[in-house]
């Protein structure tokens, strides 16, 4: 029977996490401008359609690439059946 590990948090994988938060709030506040009309955190971004799609284009692209990444760092530290302690 194997032992099921627990991942580690390591400074790489913490700084992909901040990045995919990062997406979440540009794609919000692309979102926010579309339903209410008014910005979410920055002043006056975005002032119009055009800069709220790419708002939320870029906030969906930052989200994928980064939970791509912490996938991508967990899948390296997860051992090997030929390692030793399996």
């Amino acid at each position: 029977m194997s032992k099921k590990m627990r991942p580690q948090l390591t400074p790489k994988i913490m700084l992909y996490a901040l990045f995919d938060v990062l997406g979440m709030i540009i794609l919000a506040t692309g979102g926010a401008w579309f339903s209410t009309g008014k910005d979410l955190f920055i002043p006056n971004f975005p002032t119009n359609a055009f800069q709220a799609i790419l708002a939320i284009l870029a906030g969906a692209a930052l989200m994928v690439w980064a939970a791509a990444q912490v996938l991508r760092e967990m899948l390296k530290r997860t051992p090997t059946d030929n390692e030793p302690g399996n």
